[in-house]
């Protein structure tokens, strides 16, 4: 399973490879699109029941977080970044005599924010930490279903107000890839409503991306 721990070893080699193998190089005025994963409060429960109405199985804040991102260098030092990523908050499966029935929820962020590198001596280097921060929507999902001699699909949205702080380390690995590891915190006002069994899904993140840079 994917941890804190294994992406941040991950992230010691990349740096080590980024460290000997790209020329120094400017960012301003690129762009870059990738791709991010990693766990997210790592809240993980899973709990099989067998009764007498059946077999019931429960996978709760697995933590694995995964999604999308666009970035653009506006200057050296500071970048626009925008980002969609999916977590699975809950996945519940009840076998009984009346059917099968499902339950999935995911958490989804959509968010808008800024990346400042620092210090100054890091610019046009091939290893440049940062300082982060987005703001954005919350949104989850939860779809419920229910098979049986008649199906009913039972399908929900809430949305809530959430942001992200935190930091990281930009790798550099040639002129068009880059890499990149991220620690940060999740804040979000409450749901209106429990998505996967939870208003609230704030907490710690650590996240490694892969991007396609171009432009300039």
């Amino acid at each position: 399973m994917l941890t804190m721990r294994s992406l941040l070893s991950l992230s010691i080699l990349i740096a080590v490879f980024a460290s000997v193998s790209a020329a120094a190089q400017s960012l301003e005025k690129r762009h870059q699109i990738g791709l991010r994963f990693g766990v997210w409060n790592q809240l993980t429960d899973v709990r099989t029941e067998v009764g007498s109405g059946g077999v019931s199985t429960t996978v709760g804040g697995t933590g694995v977080l995964g999604g999308v991102a666009y970035g653009h260098w506006l200057k050296e030092h500071l970048a626009l970044q925008i980002s969609v990523s999916g977590m699975a908050a809950r996945l519940h499966t009840e076998v009984g005599g009346s059917g099968v029935s499902t339950e999935t929820a995911v958490v989804a962020p959509l968010l808008f924010g800024m990346k400042y590198y620092f210090p100054r001596s890091t610019y046009g280097s091939s290893i440049r930490p940062f300082a982060a921060a987005g703001i954005g929507a919350m949104i989850g999902n939860q779809l419920e279903t229910q098979s049986g001699t008649v199906v009913t699909v039972v399908a929900r949205t809430e949305t809530a107000i959430g942001g992200e702080l935190g930091g990281g380390v930009d790798f550099l690995l040639s002129r068009h890839f880059l890499a990149s590891l991220a620690l940060g915190f999740n804040l979000m006002t409450d749901f209106s409503e429990p998505i996967g069994g939870s208003k609230n899904y704030s907490g710690p993140q650590v996240t490694l991306g892969v991007s396609f840079v171009f432009g300039g």
